[in-house]
C-alpha cells in the first residue's frame, strides 16, 4: 500500500502537461469513396482531437484513403492537399477553413472589428473549460481556457455561439458591450450525454433500459459521511430505511430499488464500483467527494449482463479520475458541522410525573407510588430551586440511595443524556495530465462523534481514505488504467449494562424517573439513572481496513473492434472487540455493590475477507448506411474467501486491559469459514436503424458453487426495444415544442442465489458445545445427524416487464420521464408440503413460492434563466410499488408474525398489511349492563374493562370481540385496517443562482423528500406512558399535548383532577402501570396513524468568490457554503416520533446538521 501511494504521488510531480503533437499520433484509415465527414468521425474516435468547421467547408465530398498506423499529419495532408481547405491544429482541436475566403473576408474588412472578452461558467459558478466560442456564420472561433475565459476579435453586430457538450447552447449578439459573463445551463438529458451502464457506456438518446443518473454536482456540499446517504431523494424508486439501531455514528441506511424483492430477507442492489462488483459496505466506505457519478440500473434489461448478482438492481459508481491536457489542480474541501438530535421529547417535571404515576397505579389496583407528603416536597423543590440540599432530596432510605420513589429531584434525563456534537470532514485531491496520461489522487478524513453525554471518547466514528487513479496510453491501441483505494474505519460505542450498546440509552433516558438524582451525595452515579453503566461498563471497538487494487487494459484492435480486460484484488480486514467491566457504587452504609454486571469479560473477533475477480469482454460495432450494429461478448469469474477467528474470556485480572491472556476465568474460542465462487458468460447485441428504432438483446449464463450439480447453472435472457419518435419525419412540425420523445419497453429474467447459506446440498454434522445429558458431572459436546436435503434447490428467478416514455420540451427546458414496471419473483424458497410424522425429520425447503410487484416512476424537471445572470431549476421524482403473494405453500392462511418475528405469508397477501380491530371511541357507562358487565364481551382480550378503555367493534356480530383463528377465512373481528408500506416516495429539488457583476455568484438550493402515504400503528410505552409495558419506557412521561391528553373522569384521583381537570374526550385511554394497559393498544384503527411526511432534507447557500480576486493568490476556484441537513419535518405523527423511525423509541434519533464548508482549488 505504501509503495502504491508513493508511486502515485511521485507520478503527480513528474508528469507535466504537454502540447499535443499531431506528428506523434498515429491512426489507421481505410475508406473507399466515402464522405469526408465519415473519415473525420473515424479519426476522432481514434484520437483525442475534435474537428471544427463551418458551412464553407464541404464535408460531403467523397474521398478514398488507405493508410495504416500513419502519423495524423500524413493523413491530414493526404485529405486536404490540393483542395481549397486548410487545417490548423489548435490544442485538441483541428480547425478546417477555406483557403480562399475572398468574398467573405472582403465583407468583413468593411466592418469595424473589436475585441470581445468574457468568461463562461456553469450554473454552479465553475468555469467551463474548452467551451466553443464561434462567430456565427464564420470559421472565426476560439475556446475557453482553464479559467473559462476567452477573447475574440469580431465585428460589431456579430452573433457569438457558445456551446459545450453536456450544456445547452447559447447565442449572444455583440452590441456596444465588450465583455460578457456567460452562464451555460446543464442539459440534464442531453442526447449526446454518455451514461455508464453494465460493461460499458451508451448515449442517453440510445438508452433503452430504465436508468437514473446522479452526478457529482448533485451531491456536492452535503454534510453526510457516506456516499449512499447522498442518494436519498435524488433518484426515483430507491427506498431508504433506517438501519437497525438507528442513525448511529458510522451506520448507513439500507437501500432497496423498486421495493422488496424477496421474502423475509434483505434485498440490497448490487454495487459496482468502477466496473467491479462490490458490496454495500464498500460503497459506504468510499469518500463521498471521490464519486463522479452514480447510475441506478432498475430493470432486468439494464442489469441483465450481471445476471444472478443483480436481481434487485444495480448501483454503478464511477469515481473521479484525472483529465487529459490539464495542469495539476489541487483541491481542498473542509466541512465543519454541529449535530443536534431532533424530534426529541421533553420530560414532564417531577410533580406531574408523580401525579400521573400514582393514577396509573391506582387504575392497575396497585399502591400509589408517592404519598401526599412526598408530592408536597417535590412540588416545593420545583417552586423553590436551591432550597434543599442534595442530601435532603436523596435521603438514602434504608440501605439504598434514593431512586424510584425514594428521592425528590427534578431532572430531565433526555436533556442530561443527550448533547450537541461537533463533526468535521476534510478532503484533499490532485488531478491533471498530459495528452497521453492522466492521474487523480485524493485523501479524506471524517470524524463523527455521537450525541451521548458522559461517553464522548467511546461514542464516535472516523474514517480515513486514500484513493488513486492512473490512466495512460501505452500505445495508440492500448490504454492502461490502474486504481487503488484504501479505507480505515473506526467505530466505538459504549457497552452499557447487559451489552445493550447505544439503544440502552433510550431505556435509561426515557425510563429514568425524573425524581432520580444524577449523582448520590457520596459522588457516585445513582444506579437508578444508569449513567454509571455508560461511563464504566466498557466499550465496543470495530476496526475495518479495506484495500482495492484494480488493473485494466483497453484494446483498440481495429476499426470498430475493442476489447477490455481487468483484474481486481480486494482485502478486507476487521478487528472487533467488546470489553465489559463491572460498575461499582457505595450504599449509604459504605458497603460496595456492583451494577451493570459483576464480572469483567473480553470478546475478540478477527475477520479476513479476500476477494478476486477477472472479467473481460470484447465488442464490435459497424455501420452500414443507416443500420448500426454492436455485438459484445464477455466472461467473468470471481472467488470470495472468508475466515473468522473469535475468542471470549471472563474474569480479567486487569479489567481495563483488552487481552484474553490475562483472564483467569473461562476462555472459549471459535472459528468460521465461508467461501464461495461464481462464473458467468454474457453477451449483448445492439441494433438501431437511423437513430429511430432500437433493439437490444442480452443474456448471461451463470454458475454458482452454492448448488448441487445439475442445478448450478442458469441462463438469464432479456430484450428491449425503443422508438425515438422525434426523429421521424412526421414529427418535424412539433419538434420545436416537443424536442425529443422516446418510447421504450423491456422484458427479462434474472437469477438470485439469495442470502441463504451456501452448500445446502451437502450433508453436514452440526456440532453443539453442550448436550442436554450429563456424563460424569459435565455436559459434553455432541454432533447431530443432518436432515433430509433438497438436491434440486436452485436459483430464484425474477422476471420484469418495463415500459417507459421520455420527453424533452420547450427547448429542453422541461424534461419528463415516466415508467411502469411489473416484476414477478418466482421459484422462491418456500415451505415444503408437510410430511407424515413417521418420517422422523422435517422436509427440506423447496423452490415453490411466488409474488409480484407492480409500480410506476416519474421524473419531471424544469431549468431556465430569468436573465443572463439569474437562473433557476426545479425537479420532482416520484415512485410507488405494491407487492402481493401469488403462490405460497401453506396449510392455513394465517396472518400476523411467527414466534421469531417473521411475517406469515399466504396467497393474496399484500406486503405491509396491518390486521386489527375497528375502534373509534372509548367505553362509556352505556356499554355496561346494571351488573357492570360489558354488553359486547371483550374478555378474550382482557378480563377487566372500565369506562375510558378502548371499545372494539363487533364486526361479525357474535356478541364478543375475538381474533377468530387469525386466518383469512376466520379472522374473527379483525380486518385489514391499513398498510405499513411507504407509498409514493418523492424528492423535490429547487435551486436558483445569481451571478453578480465582478462580485462572484450566490446559489441557493433546497431538497425535500418524503412519503405521501403510509399507515403506522403505534403502541408501547414510548407512544403512551400508560400502556404499562414491563420495561423502562413505562416511566416515560413527556411534556407535550399528546402525553397529557389522557382519559380522566370523576373516578380519577382528586389531586390530579384539581391539577389537570376531567378529560373524557381524550386522545389516550385510561393509563395503567402494569400489563393491563396492553388491552387498549391491540392493533386497531384507534391508533392507526398517518405516517406521511415531508422533510427539508438539505438546504445549501453557496457563495463563489470572483475569479479576478482569487486569481491574485493563485486560486482557480473558491467556494464557501452553509449546509443544513434534516432542518424540519411535517408529518401526521406525534411530534416526538420521527416518521423515518417509527420503531417505538429504542433507536438512535434523527439528527440535524448545521455545517459550514469551503472548497478551494489551486
Amino acid at each position: 500500500m505504501k509503495l502504491t501511494t508513493l508511486f502515485l504521488f511521485v507520478l503527480i510531480f513528474c508528469l507535466h502537461a504537454e502540447n499535443t503533437n499531431s506528428q506523434n499520433v498515429r491512426v489507421t484509415v481505410k475508406q473507399n469513396n466515402t464522405e469526408l465527414s465519415s473519415v473525420l468521425t473515424d479519426i476522432e474516435k481514434q484520437t483525442d482531437y475534435l474537428f471544427v468547421y463551418d458551412k464553407y467547408v464541404n464535408v460531403n465530398r467523397k474521398v478514398s484513403v488507405n493508410l495504416n498506423k500513419k502519423p495524423l499529419e500524413d493523413v491530414l495532408s493526404q485529405l486536404f492537399n490540393g483542395t481549397d481547405v486548410k487545417y490548423t491544429v489548435d490544442g485538441s482541436y483541428i480547425i478546417l477553413s477555406p483557403k480562399t475566403e475572398t468574398g467573405h473576408i472582403a465583407s468583413l474588412i468593411t466592418q469595424q472589428k473589436k475585441i470581445v472578452t468574457g468568461m463562461v461558467k456553469d450554473n454552479y459558478g465553475d468555469p467551463v473549460i474548452g467551451a466553443n466560442i464561434i462567430e456565427k456564420g464564420t470559421t472565426n472561433g476560439v475556446i475557453t481556457d482553464i479559467n473559462g475565459s476567452f477573447s475574440i476579435n469580431v465585428p460589431e453586430g456579430a452573433v457569438l455561439q457558445i456551446s459545450y457538450i453536456g450544456y445547452l447552447s447559447k447565442e449572444l449578439k455583440v452590441g456596444n458591450e465588450t465583455s460578457f459573463n456567460v452562464v451555460l445551463q446543464e442539459d440534464n438529458q442531453t442526447l449526446d450525454e454518455v451514461v455508464v451502464v453494465a460493461y460499458g457506456t451508451q448515449k442517453r438518446s440510445n438508452l433503452t433500459g430504465s436508468v437514473d443518473v446522479v452526478r457529482s454536482k448533485d451531491l456536492e456540499n452535503r454534510p453526510v459521511t457516506s456516499a449512499s446517504s447522498m442518494l436519498q431523494g435524488k433518484a426515483s424508486s430507491i427506498t431508504f430505511s433506517t438501519p437497525s439501531g438507528g442513525n448511529t455514528p458510522g451506520k448507513n441506511p439500507t437501500i432497496q430499488i423498486r421495493g422488496q424483492a424477496a421474502l423475509n430477507e434483505s434485498t440490497p442492489p448490487l454495487v459496482v464500483i468502477d466496473g467491479i462488483p462490490s458490496e454495500m459496505a464498500d460503497f459506504n466506505a468510499l469518500n463521498p467527494n471521490d464519486v463522479e457519478s452514480i447510475s441506478v440500473l432498475k430493470d432486468a434489461a439494464a442489469s441483465a449482463v450481471y445476471g444472478a448478482r443483480a436481481p434487485y438492481g444495480v448501483l454503478m459508481i464511477t469515481t473521479k479520475m484525472g483529465r487529459r491536457n490539464e495542469k495539476p489542480t489541487v483541491t481542498y474541501g473542509g466541512n465543519y458541522g454541529i449535530v443536534n438530535p431532533v424530534n426529541m421529547p421533553r420530560m414532564a417535571d417531577s410533580y406531574t410525573f408523580g401525579l400521573l404515576k400514582n393514577q396509573s397505579k391506582i387504575n392497575a389496583k396497585m399502591p400509589r407510588a408517592f404519598t401526599d407528603d412526598k408530592l408536597d416536597l417535590i412540588l416545593d423543590n420545583i417552586q423553590n430551586p436551591g432550597k434543599y440540599t442534595l442530601l435532603d432530596l436523596v435521603p438514602g432510605e434504608g440501605n439504598d440511595w434514593g431512586w424510584g420513589n425514594k428521592s425528590y429531584c427534578n431532572n430531565d434525563f433526555i436533556d442530561i443524556w443527550l448533547r450537541s456534537s461537533f463533526r468535521h470532514q476534510h478532503d484533499l485531491s490532485v488531478r491533471g495530465g498530459n495528452d497521453k496520461t492522466s492521474y487523480f489522487v485524493s485523501t479524506g478524513y471524517v470524524y463523527q462523534p455521537g450525541i451521548f453525554n458522559f461517553v464522548e471518547d467511546i461514542d464516535n466514528y472516523s474514517r480515513f481514505n486514500i484513493n488513486g487513479g492512473l490512466e495512460t496510453d501505452i500505445t495508440s491501441w492500448l490504454k492502461l488504467t490502474y486504481r487503488s483505494r484504501y479505507s480505515y474505519e473506526t467505530t466505538k460505542e459504549p457497552c452499557f449494562e447487559n451489552n445493550w450498546g447505544r439503544k440502552a440509552v433510550y431505556d435509561f433516558a426515557y425510563g429514568a424517573w425524573p425524581v432520580t438524582p444524577v449523582k448520590n451525595p457520596d459522588g457516585y452515579y445513582n444506579e437508578g439513572n444508569r449513567i454509571g453503566t455508560g461511563v464504566g461498563a466498557g466499550n465496543k471497538t470495530d476496526l475495518q481496513h479495506r484495500l482495492d487494487n484494480i488493473l485494466s487494459l483497453d484494446f483498440n484492435l481495429a476499426k470498430g473492434w475493442t476489447a477490455h480486460v481487468d483484474g481486481t484484488w480486494r482485502m478486507n480486514f476487521r478487528d472487533y472487540q467488546t470489553l465489559r467491566k463491572p460498575v461499582y457504587g457505595l450504599r449509604p452504609s459504605g458497603d460496595q455493590f456492583t451494577f451493570g454486571g459483576t464480572e469483567s469479560s473480553l470478546a475478540k473477533q478477527t475477520d479476513m475477507n479476500r476477494y478476486w475477480t477477472i472479467q473481460g469482454y470484447t465488442a464490435y460495432e459497424h455501420q452500414i448506411k443507416k443500420h448500426n450494429f454492436r455485438v459484445q461478448l464477455g466472461a467473468q469469474a470471481e472467488e470470495n474467501i472468508y475466515r473468522e477467528l473469535s475468542g471470549t474470556a471472563k474474569d480479567l485480572f486487569v479489567p481495563d486491559m483488552d487481552a484474553v491472556s490475562i483472564a483467569q476465568g473461562i476462555r472459549t474460542f471459535d472459528d468460521k469459514i465461508n467461501d464461495w465462487a461464481t462464473a458467468g458468460f454474457f453477451g449483448r447485441i445492439n441494433y438501431n436503424f437511423d437513430e429511430r428504432y432500437f433493439v437490444e438483446l442480452n443474456g448471461r449464463y451463470d454458475g454458482s458453487g452454492r448448488y448441487s450439480k445439475g442445478s448450478q447453472w442458469g441462463f438469464f435472457p432479456s430484450a428491449f426495444a425503443a422508438w425515438n419518435i422525434s426523429n421521424e419525419s412526421f414529427w418535424a412540425g412539433i419538434k420545436d415544442i416537443i424536442n425529443f420523445s422516446k418510447l421504450k419497453a423491456s422484458y427479462g429474467t434474472l437469477g438470485n442465489q439469495g442470502n441463504s447459506a451456501g452448500y445446502l446440498h451437502i450433508p453436514t454434522m452440526e456440532v453443539a458445545s453442550e448436550s442436554n445429558w450429563i456424563f460424569n458431572g459435565s455436559r459434553l459436546p455432541y454432533v447431530k445427524t443432518p436432515g433430509i436435503l433438497n438436491m434440486f434447490r436452485t436459483w430464484e428467478k425474477i422476471t420484469t416487464l418495463d415500459l417507459g416514455l421520455e420527453m424533452r420540451l420547450l427547448d429542453s427546458r422541461l424534461s419528463a420521464e415516466l415508467g411502469y414496471f411489473n416484476r414477478r419473483s418466482w421459484d422462491i424458497i418456500g415451505p415444503p408440503t408437510p410430511k407424515a410424522a413417521v418420517l422422523g425429520t422435517s422436509a427440506p425447503q423447496v423452490n415453490n413460492a411466488e409474488f409480484t410487484t407492480k409500480g410506476f416512476e416519474m421524473q419531471l424537471s424544469w431549468r431556465d434563466q430569468i436573465n443572463e445572470r439569474w437562473d433557476y431549476s426545479a425537479s420532482l421524482n416520484l415512485a410507488d410499488a405494491r407487492s402481493k403473494i401469488t403462490k405460497y405453500n401453506t396449510s392455513s392462511n394465517s396472518f400476523g408474525q411467527t414466534s421469531d418475528g417473521k411475517e406469515k405469508w399466504y396467497v393474496g397477501k399484500e406486503f405491509g398489511e396491518i390486521w386489527g380491530y375497528k375502534a373509534e371511541r372509548f367505553l362509556t357507562k352505556d356499554d355496561f349492563d346494571e351488573n357492570g358487565k360489558l354488553l359486547v364481551d371483550q374478555s378474550k382480550i382482557h378480563a377487566n374493562w372500565y369506562p375510558g378503555d378502548v371499545k372494539y367493534e363487533d364486526l361479525n356480530g357474535d356478541g364478543e370481540i375475538t381474533p377468530g383463528n387469525s386466518t383469512v377465512e376466520e379472522p374473527g373481528d379483525k380486518r385489514i385496517i391499513g398498510n405499513s408500506t411507504p407509498r409514493f416516495r418523492y424528492g423535490i429539488n429547487l435551486s436558483t443562482g445569481y451571478e453578480f457583476e465582478k462580485a462572484g455568484r450566490l446559489d441557493l438550493s433546497l431538497f425535500f423528500e418524503g412519503v405521501a402515504k403510509r399507515d403506522v400503528f403505534m403502541n408501547g410505552s414510548f407512544f403512551f406512558w400508560g400502556t404499562g409495558v414491563s420495561n423502562s419506557f413505562a416511566s416515560s412521561v413527556f411534556n407535550n399535548d399528546k402525553h397529557m391528553d389522557f382519559y380522566r373522569d370523576e373516578t380519577t384521583e382528586a389531586r390530579l383532577l384539581e391539577y389537570m381537570g376531567e378529560n373524557i374526550n381524550s386522545y389516550f385511554p385510561r393509563p395503567y402501570d402494569n400489563a393491563e394497559g396492553n388491552k387498549n393498544f391491540q392493533a386497531s384503527t384507534k391508533y392507526l396513524l398517518n405516517g406521511a411526511y415531508i422533510r427539508l432534507k438539505n438546504l445549501q447557500l453557496t457563495y463563489t468568490l470572483p475569479k479576478h480576486l482569487i486569481s491574485k493568490v493563485g486560486m482557480t476556484n473558491c467556494r464557501v457554503y452553509f449546509s443544513g441537513e434534516n432542518l424540519f419535518v411535517l408529518s401526521g405523527l406525534p411530534s416526538y416520533i420521527d416518521p423515518e423511525n417509527v420503531s417505538g423509541g429504542r433507536m438512535y434519533p434523527q439528527q440535524a446538521v448545521y455545517s459550514f464548508g469551503v472548497n478551494v482549488s489551486f
